[in-house]
Protein backbone atom coordinates (compact mmCIF):
# COMPACT_ATOMS: atom_id res chain seq x y z
CA UNK A 1 0.00 0.00 0.00
CA UNK A 2 1.30 3.45 -0.90
CA UNK A 3 2.15 5.82 1.90
CA UNK A 4 1.16 9.47 2.13
CA UNK A 5 3.69 12.10 1.07
CA UNK A 6 4.76 14.10 4.14
CA UNK A 7 4.93 17.83 3.56
CA UNK A 8 5.68 18.92 7.15
CA UNK A 9 6.49 16.51 9.97
CA UNK A 10 4.86 16.68 13.37
CA UNK A 11 6.32 19.51 15.50
CA UNK A 12 6.24 20.45 19.15
CA UNK A 13 6.47 24.23 19.60
CA UNK A 14 7.19 25.87 22.96
CA UNK A 15 4.98 28.87 23.74
CA UNK A 16 4.48 31.03 26.87
CA UNK A 17 1.25 29.11 27.47
CA UNK A 18 2.80 25.67 27.22
CA UNK A 19 3.80 23.39 24.37
CA UNK A 20 1.72 23.21 21.20
CA UNK A 21 1.76 20.09 19.08
CA UNK A 22 1.36 20.75 15.34
CA UNK A 23 0.02 17.85 13.28
CA UNK A 24 1.74 16.32 10.30
CA UNK A 25 0.75 17.75 6.93
CA UNK A 26 0.47 14.99 4.35
CA UNK A 27 -0.71 14.54 0.81
CA UNK A 28 -2.29 11.33 -0.41
CA UNK A 29 -0.09 9.22 -2.68
CA UNK A 30 0.01 10.23 -6.31
CA UNK A 31 -2.04 8.24 -8.72
CA UNK A 32 -0.68 7.16 -12.08
CA UNK A 33 -2.04 8.42 -15.35
CA UNK A 34 -4.94 6.48 -16.82
CA UNK A 35 -4.00 3.78 -19.29
CA UNK A 36 -5.18 4.79 -22.75
CA UNK A 37 -4.53 2.47 -25.67
CA UNK A 38 -3.75 3.57 -29.23
CA UNK A 39 -7.39 3.32 -30.35
CA UNK A 40 -8.55 5.59 -27.53
CA UNK A 41 -5.60 7.92 -28.15
CA UNK A 42 -6.78 8.33 -31.75
CA UNK A 43 -10.26 9.23 -30.54
CA UNK A 44 -8.80 11.83 -28.17
CA UNK A 45 -6.80 13.34 -31.05
CA UNK A 46 -9.95 13.69 -33.13
CA UNK A 47 -11.75 15.25 -30.16
CA UNK A 48 -8.93 17.77 -29.76
CA UNK A 49 -9.20 18.59 -33.46
CA UNK A 50 -12.93 19.29 -32.96
CA UNK A 51 -12.12 21.69 -30.13
CA UNK A 52 -9.41 23.38 -32.17
CA UNK A 53 -11.77 23.82 -35.13
CA UNK A 54 -14.34 25.49 -32.88
CA UNK A 55 -11.69 27.75 -31.39
CA UNK A 56 -10.17 28.81 -34.73
CA UNK A 57 -13.57 29.45 -36.32
CA UNK A 58 -13.71 32.85 -34.63
CA UNK A 59 -10.56 33.95 -36.46
CA UNK A 60 -12.05 33.47 -39.94
CA UNK A 61 -14.64 36.14 -40.74
CA UNK A 62 -17.94 35.23 -42.47
CA UNK A 63 -17.20 31.55 -43.23
CA UNK A 64 -15.49 30.52 -39.98
CA UNK A 65 -18.59 28.90 -38.53
CA UNK A 66 -19.26 26.94 -41.71
CA UNK A 67 -15.66 25.68 -41.91
CA UNK A 68 -15.66 24.74 -38.21
CA UNK A 69 -18.89 22.74 -38.61
CA UNK A 70 -17.51 20.82 -41.58
CA UNK A 71 -14.23 20.00 -39.83
CA UNK A 72 -16.05 19.04 -36.62
CA UNK A 73 -18.45 16.76 -38.52
CA UNK A 74 -15.55 14.98 -40.26
CA UNK A 75 -13.72 14.38 -37.00
CA UNK A 76 -16.90 13.32 -35.21
CA UNK A 77 -17.49 10.70 -37.91
CA UNK A 78 -14.02 9.32 -37.19
CA UNK A 79 -14.78 9.30 -33.46
CA UNK A 80 -17.92 7.24 -34.15
CA UNK A 81 -15.84 4.71 -36.11
CA UNK A 82 -13.21 4.41 -33.37
CA UNK A 83 -15.35 4.10 -30.23
CA UNK A 84 -17.33 1.04 -29.21
CA UNK A 85 -21.10 1.52 -28.67
CA UNK A 86 -20.65 1.51 -24.87
CA UNK A 87 -17.88 4.11 -25.06
CA UNK A 88 -19.93 6.21 -27.47
CA UNK A 89 -22.90 6.19 -25.08
CA UNK A 90 -20.66 7.23 -22.19
CA UNK A 91 -19.05 9.92 -24.35
CA UNK A 92 -22.42 11.35 -25.41
CA UNK A 93 -23.48 11.55 -21.76
CA UNK A 94 -20.27 13.38 -20.84
CA UNK A 95 -20.56 15.91 -23.69
CA UNK A 96 -23.77 17.17 -22.11
CA UNK A 97 -21.91 17.98 -18.91
CA UNK A 98 -18.41 19.04 -20.01
CA UNK A 99 -17.88 22.05 -22.29
CA UNK A 100 -15.01 20.67 -24.40
CA UNK A 101 -15.10 17.63 -26.63
CA UNK A 102 -11.63 16.46 -25.62
CA UNK A 103 -12.44 16.87 -21.93
CA UNK A 104 -15.54 14.71 -22.31
CA UNK A 105 -13.54 12.13 -24.24
CA UNK A 106 -10.86 11.83 -21.58
CA UNK A 107 -13.41 11.76 -18.77
CA UNK A 108 -15.38 9.00 -20.49
CA UNK A 109 -12.21 6.86 -20.62
CA UNK A 110 -11.05 7.61 -17.09
CA UNK A 111 -14.51 7.30 -15.55
CA UNK A 112 -15.94 9.14 -12.70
Amino acid sequence: MARNITLLPERLLPTPFGKVKLPTWEFPPRFGLPQVDSRQRGAVKHAMACDLARFISGAIPYIGGFVAEQVTDLHFAEIRKILTPEEMTKYMEETKRLPTTSGAMLYSFVGG
